[in-house]
């Protein structure tokens, strides 16, 4: 059986082709055998430097690009004014390319404004609009629905299901701006959400969250009470001190990855076999801080069939490193496949791109993602070309 060798891909950017069955054989000869097409998706302004209709393109906000069928009560999606259609991918299944709906879930700015009561609020109350909230039973319920419709449409054979829980504080919200400096305490409280279901929920599984909402919204407040900024090391330390010393902290923060945890365990149920699902735990850097938003890596690989994890950046011995982490968390049990961007923003030649996945691939690595068709060079496609079969001869036997 051949590994996954994914392209993830904007609709737009397949609704740009002239001929579907032409673009399918080009992506087949890259060794491409996987669309990662995004089923829903958030708003942003994207460069497409080999687009055709549009070289700069401004996405609908929170739309559901790909058919389902409207459920009767809850959160419903909002679809996309030009989706991609039922036609589309079937021609792209009759060449060969397999269609995975790559789903964002609860990042999604456009529905947390439609329904601000269903959204990540801080422990000043204030409410996160961009990161609906999975203590809620209502969004579960459209989580759920979202995947289990994307699941029976007969053209998708695997779902990779993005942003399953908590968006981090930091996450380039429109115009994000704060003249404070990153601080990875500070900023990981900003991050936990407060709001009512949230509270209920814990406080009835045992943990004690009003008096660490009290806590943590004092905190914050000495914090941005200061005259300046700390240094970076000493904000990694001061978490850690938090981490160590605060029982409750510590219990909110495993019952969130609970949470995230029991979200993805529905969603497999509700998605029929043989379907698969895939979760891309964390939008860090290092996905080893996936907790951050609520994402277990040993658990969260017990309820789906795979984790995918973004190993961005052309630091090779800290991608192998992180690898290495996520490994030893997750034990040999649990299916890895990682998400890689060829591209100048972090590699300098193809060369360099060729050794980073063949580096991977020595590691262990058999399934690989690329990040995104829409955003790269030609060039960079032609990179992907020269990795895809450069691991694959790896594998080959002499």
């Amino acid at each position: 059986m051949i590994p996954y060798r994914g392209l993830y891909i904007y609709p737009w950017d397949i609704l740009d082709q002239d001929d579907l069955a032409s673009f399918a054989v080009r992506m087949r000869n890259m060794g491409i055998n996987t669309l990662c097409v995004a089923a829903t998706y958030h708003a942003g302004k994207f460069l497409r430097p080999h687009g055709r209709s549009q070289k700069v393109f401004f996405p609908q906000d929170g739309a559901t690009y790909l058919p389902v069928q409207p459920w009767g009560s809850g959160i419903s999606p909002i679809i996309a004014t030009q989706g991609l259609r039922m036609e589309a991918l079937q021609g792209l299944h009759a060449q060969g390319l397999k269609v995975a709906a790559w789903t964002v879930l609860l990042h999604n700015t456009a529905l947390g404004t439609q329904y601000p009561q269903f959204t990540c609020h801080n422990a000043f109350g204030d409410s996160y609009p961009y990161s609906l909230c999975p203590s809620h039973e209502a969004v579960r319920e459209y989580g759920v629905n979202l995947c289990r419709e994307m699941g029976a449409n007969p053209y998708i054979s695997q779902i990779i299901c993005e942003t399953p829980g908590w968006q981090p504080f930091r996450h380039g919200f429109h115009h994000e701006m704060s003249f404070l400096a990153p601080h990875m305490g500070a900023d990981t409280l900003l991050g936990l959400c407060f709001c009512s279901a949230c509270m209920s929920r814990a406080a009835k599984d045992g943990v004690n969250v009003t008096a660490l909402r009290q806590r943590v919204a004092a905190y914050l407040s000495r914090y941005m009470d200061r005259p300046d900024d700390s240094p970076a090391a000493d904000d990694a330390g001061r978490l850690m001190q938090m981490l160590v010393c605060d029982d409750d902290l510590r219990d909110f923060l495993r019952w969130r990855c609970g949470q995230v945890t029991s979200f993805v365990a529905q969603i497999r149920a509700a998605v029929r076999q043989p379907v698969g699902v895939y979760v891309i735990p964390s939008v860090m850097e290092n996905p080893v801080l996936s907790w951050v938003e609520g994402s277990d890596l040993h658990a969260l690989s017990r309820v789906c069939d795979g984790l995918e994890v973004c190993l961005y950046g052309g630091n090779t011995r800290a991608a192998l490193s992180r690898l290495a982490d996520i490994r030893d968390i997750i034990g040999i049990q649990g299916k890895l496949r990682t998400v890689l961007r060829p591209a100048s923003c972090d590699f300098d030649t193809a060369a360099a791109f060729v050794a980073h996945v063949q580096a991977l691939g020595s590691r262990g690595v058999e399934e690989f993602g690329f990040y995104n068709f829409g955003h790269l060079r030609r060039e960079n496609l032609h990179w992907i070309d020269q990795a895809v079969h450069a691991v694959q001869a790896q594998v080959l036997p002499l």
